[in-house]
């Protein structure tokens, strides 16, 4: 089984804490832009930015995004 990332979960988590999207843009120091394209996944966070705003939202980085699993063809063991 292999996993691939979901859906951004940054939007429910930022609601979640009462923090706007402008808001966290000031507090991480990127555009409102920027923060918009990663809640409607036009981008994927790298792993370095996903870990910055896991330690501020005080999160898992594994919570940033929904994880679907991926079944593909069986692997000889």
């Amino acid at each position: 089984m292999d996993v691939k990332i979901g859906r951004c979960r940054l939007r429910s988590l930022l609601r979640a804490r009462k923090i706007t999207q402008i808001r966290f843009a000031e507090i991480v120091g990127m555009s409102k832009q920027q923060i918009n394209d990663y809640v409607k996944n036009r981008v994927i966070m790298s792993i370095e930015t996903a870990m910055r705003f896991a330690i501020i939202l005080e999160c898992r980085i594994e919570d940033l995004y929904e994880w679907v699993e991926v079944y593909g063809p069986r692997r000889k063991g």
